[in-house]
């Protein structure tokens, strides 16, 4: 649970979690396991597996190799299965978007997979007198050849 680990017990405190939605939700290739997932085994553990009504897990996709990954931990499964955390999802289109932005900004390379965080931070509708705190999970600089092909292609 990383960052989410402090606050669980803080009812006053809202969770939320971005998963990869690769080229779309419904595209075929995702990783929005909340979405997608259903209960399964993956790796020893309970969880929400994307999976085929065989069991067979289902290939995710992420432009992000830390959010390309087809089951969350327990205690994401907790929070989702409880409704104590809220679940988001960001393309990887929005997660690329959101990833200039922020370096043109803040002067921050963001992870891709902190893209796909701050990719969502609109669909939020927060109060202005209210704080969000994003877990900046490591460098941009190990994304840079993404980057930088996304440049390109523009």
């Amino acid at each position: 649970a990383g960052a989410f680990y402090h606050f669980l017990d803080e009812p006053s405190v809202e969770i939320v979690a971005v998963e990869a939605a690769g080229h779309g939700v419904n595209s075929g290739q995702s990783a929005a396991t909340t979405q997608l997932g259903v209960p399964g085994i993956l790796h020893g553990s309970k969880s929400i597996v994307m999976q085929t009504i065989d069991g067979q897990v289902v290939e995710p996709h992420s432009i992000s190799a830390g959010l390309d990954y087809p089951g969350i931990g327990p205690i994401h499964a907790n929070l989702f299965a409880s409704k104590r955390g809220k679940f988001l999802s960001a393309t990887d289109e929005e997660a690329m978007k959101s990833a200039f932005e922020v370096s043109k900004l803040e002067g921050i390379i963001p992870a891709l997979e902190t893209a796909h965080a701050f990719a969502v931070l609109d669909e939020l509708k927060m109060k202005p007198d209210e704080v969000s705190v994003i877990c900046l999970s490591g460098r941009g600089d190990k994304d840079l050849a993404t980057y930088m092909d996304a440049m390109n292609e523009q």
